[in-house]
């Protein structure tokens, strides 16, 4: 069975993994030859490939080590010292980027995540994985998924279902969880957690859908555990003061929440007299895209212009 997800992905259990809207990035961007520009996301290597393969230089950032490894395998040996690998949370980007002395010429950060990722049962993405209910993309953070449903009061639950995930059956998930946690029946695992949330639903009267019902549950824990809200505003805030004049910030949300806060982030910036959108809404992709990659469905892309 497919399984889909809020914020684009999709998994039918196959490492597949396919970047969006590339032409309008590298279009955003404006990639030039021998300019550098910062890939905040690496990921699977998609946007920073293109980058690449256009003519630019690339600076690489990953928190996920195993990203990092595989660019390394990939990337590296084609690209030589063209490619720059950091292993690092984008939240600090500004602040080393203006400790290497580099010219950046533009900055594209992806917020989604890769289906590699989704389908490593360890990580705890998967609705299928048998192992921990961990969630988290840098091994050294402190919180799992597992944690946070088993010191959060059904009130810290449901705000979490809520905010990030969009859940409207948040409060009913929640006190269910809690429930089950004081009977010592807490699910641990991503597929008892998926089975725990799917009961909820269909107790409701819920009829099985295309999307699976922990969908959002999934993608809120997800977000809590990797502070990816946070990671995004401080990465994104940070490295505006390293672009040069005319250096171009291309960010891709797949969360209304996520694209709120670039929106509200790039018109304050505007308002300061510190550059220019090059729309006032967002690009969207193209029938075409949707069709070939289901993620790109709710992706949006949001471009500053330094000046």
């Amino acid at each position: 069975m497919t399984e889909e997800r809020e914020d684009g992905a999709e998994t039918d259990g196959r490492d597949v993994h396919r970047p969006v809207m590339i032409p309008q990035v590298l279009e955003a961007l404006n990639v030039q030859p021998d300019c550098w520009y910062v890939d905040a996301t690496l990921g699977q290597g998609g946007h920073s490939r293109a980058i690449l393969e256009a003519g630019g230089s690339v600076v690489a950032i990953d928190r996920d080590p195993k990203a990092i490894e595989k660019a390394r395998e990939d990337l590296l040996p084609l690209y030589g010292d063209r490619l720059l690998l950091v292993g690092m949370n984008h939240a600090g980007m500004g602040e080393f980027l203006a400790g290497t002395g580099l010219v950046v010429s533009g900055v594209v950060l992806d917020s989604g995540w890769s289906m590699p990722q989704a389908s490593e049962g360890g990580a705890g993405l998967s609705f299928e994985g048998e192992g921990a209910l961990d969630m988290r993309m840098d091994p050294l953070l402190r919180t799992t998924a597992l944690d946070l449903l088993e010191n959060s009061s059904p009130e810290e639950m449901a705000a979490i279902f809520s905010n990030y995930g969009d859940e409207p059956l948040a409060m009913g998930i929640a006190r269910a969880l809690a429930q089950a946690r004081s009977r010592g029946r807490l699910p641990r695992t991503p597929k008892e957690l998926a089975a725990f949330v799917s009961g909820v639903y269909y107790r409701k009267g819920y009829r099985r859908s295309r999307r699976h019902p922990a969908t959002r549950v999934f993608m809120a824990l997800r977000i809590v555990v990797n502070g990816e809200i946070d990671s995004l505003v401080n990465g994104v805030s940070g490295v505006r003061p390293v672009l040069v004049s005319g250096g171009r910030l291309a960010v891709l949300t797949f969360h209304s929440r996520e694209d709120r806060e670039i929106k509200h982030l790039f018109r304050s910036w505007v308002r300061e007299g510190w550059g220019r959108l090059l729309q006032s809404k967002p690009v969207l992709p193209g029938k075409a895209e949707i069709q070939e990659n289901p993620r790109s469905r709710s992706a949006k892309l949001r471009v500053y212009i330094a000046t």
